[in-house]
């Protein structure tokens, strides 16, 4: 199904959980995993143009990395031995940039079709791990992104829960999270959270059955159902969502201006990211 997962890394225990994360699915997926480490060099800090930086620094700085991402190619390739599980192909690449930068580029280079990065959860000090560079990912990214909380421990993925508004947007979502169902032949739910009751006769009925319609025709994946989560609001019910035992991913269409964006802004983020083990599945729209 899939050709190649890309995994930025910082080196740090969330992010390498992340890579053990996306080499378990790359493992089922059938594809190659590319590690990414993006190098900040200090000509992009605040006093650039009064410090001159050698050259032999960046030499002996990516040197140095390039032996931290040998490392972890070989932690990670280490408990692949099973002649009967596809074992996949653990490469990397290390950058000068920012990280958006560095994968946007190699996302168009390589032909990568996800990213999977981590999300740390200690305490005050929670932030995406990769800071503010995370929310730009999560933002821009172009494919789909998952997000692994610091506590997740890839198992085998049996249900999926989609969080929709019926936009048309999702339609294209799902067929990429149908797809990557298949692979584990798990159970997909499209849930909508709504503190609102929906008249069979009103437009939001006429919304939703126009849009499971078109799931029907163009989504092609036999475990799929709808469910209303009923719920105060939105921030709340992905809450509740995310606590339910039985799942083991929630997917998500992130773009501006619609009643998910808040998702991503304030502490809510924070929050879910925090108290959750369940991996999180971004999709980017406009």
């Amino acid at each position: 199904m899939m050709k190649k997962i890309l995994i930025p890394t910082d080196f740090s225990v969330p992010a390498e959980n992340a890579a053990r994360y996306g080499l378990e699915l790359a493992k089922v997926l059938k594809a190659d995993v590319l590690l990414c480490n993006a190098i900040k060099v200090p000509a992009q800090a605040p006093m650039a143009a009064q410090v001159a930086w050698p050259l032999m620094d960046y030499a002996d700085l990516k040197k140095e990395i390039s032996g931290d991402l040998d490392e972890l190619v070989k932690t990670l390739t280490g408990s692949c031995f099973s002649e009967e599980q596809y074992c996949p192909t653990v490469t990397y690449e290390t950058s000068i940039g920012e990280v958006y930068e560095v994968v946007s580029t190699l996302v168009k280079e390589k032909k990568i079709e996800m990213v999977v990065m981590g999300i740390a959860g200690a305490g005050g000090l929670t932030q995406f791990v990769l800071g503010s560079n995370s929310k730009e990912m999560i933002e821009k990214a172009e494919i789909p992104l998952l997000l692994v909380p610091f506590e997740a421990n890839f198992k085998q993925i049996r249900k999926i829960a989609f969080a929709t508004d019926f936009d048309d947007q999702d339609i294209a979502s799902l067929q990429f999270i149908a797809k990557f169902a298949a692979s584990f032949d798990a159970k997909v739910i499209i849930v909508h959270i709504t503190n609102k009751e929906v008249a069979a006769d009103g437009k939001m009925q006429s919304k939703i059955d126009a849009f499971l319609s078109r799931v029907t025709m163009d989504v092609n994946y036999p475990h799929i159902k709808f469910e209303y989560v009923w719920n105060i609001d939105i921030d709340n019910g992905l809450e509740w969502v995310a606590e339910q035992k039985e799942l083991d991913m929630i997917a998500i269409g992130h773009r501006r201006h619609n009643l998910l964006e808040r998702l991503f802004k304030g502490s809510h983020t924070q929050k879910l990211s925090r108290h959750t083990k369940i991996p999180l599945l971004v999709f980017s729209q406009q």
